[in-house]
């Protein structure tokens, strides 16, 4: 039996997590979703465990009054999954210091549901969302702190099949995972090497093989 994707929301009112499970819902209906309340539960359940695809966090939780501090804790624990900040502060200084900490996306929480759902696909695709064009310096620190994250085993994994040329299919089938989970994995590969698309990874992982070869021992 393949692995479903594993959705964590975080947030600590129950209208709003209704709202955002009701988005994850359309984007990815089989996956099997979290809901946590606090930073300490959620500090919890991602702790150990079956890990998740793609985590939401509200910015402003109970357990988190120094609301940085436990955003930064869950990143530690988390560092190769996409976390995505949806939060009620839209300032620009408060949305320049999380993107610091290398979230894949800052989603204010008066953004519209079409604008929400592409910011989605946006991280999926392997991006970096942040709100408004000002915020372009934020963007492109977000980027530069994710270059930095090495690839999980499971990633490795997905990266060898793009290698020999594998479908999705193919590769949700040679790891005995759903084919979502497959795209969720080969975003996060494109995120961490900063390329465009599956060609340009192998080719940069062929390019770093290739230098470490030639390197002198």
């Amino acid at each position: 039996m393949s692995a479903a994707t594993r959705i964590l929301i975080a947030d600590d009112h129950p209208l709003f997590r209704d709202a955002l499970r009701y988005v994850v819902d359309r984007l990815f209906p089989r996956a099997e979703v979290v809901e946590a309340c606090s930073y300490l539960e959620c500090l919890t359940v991602t702790r150990g465990g079956v890990p998740f695809d793609l985590v939401f966090v509200d910015l402003m939780m109970p357990g988190g009054s120094e609301s940085l501090d436990a955003l930064r804790r869950l990143r530690a624990q988390i560092p190769s999954t996409p976390t995505v900040v949806v939060s009620s502060r839209e300032d620009s200084a408060i949305v320049r210091r999380v993107a610091a900490l290398g979230v894949a996306a800052y989603i204010p929480k008066s953004t519209p549901k079409p604008e929400l759902e592409n910011a989605i696909r946006s991280v999926l695709a392997g991006d970096v969302w942040m709100p408004g064009d000002a915020l372009h310096d934020e963007r492109e620190a977000a980027l530069e702190s994710s270059r930095n994250e090495p690839l999980t085993p499971r990633q490795a994994a997905v990266l060898a099949q793009l290698a020999r040329g594998s479908s999705n299919r193919q590769i949700a089938h040679d790891l005995n995972i759903e084919e979502i989970t497959v795209k969720a994995h080969i975003s996060a590969i494109l995120r961490k090497l900063h390329v465009k698309n599956r060609l340009e990874a192998v080719v940069a992982t062929r390019a770093y093989a290739s230098s470490a070869e030639e390197a002198p021992r």
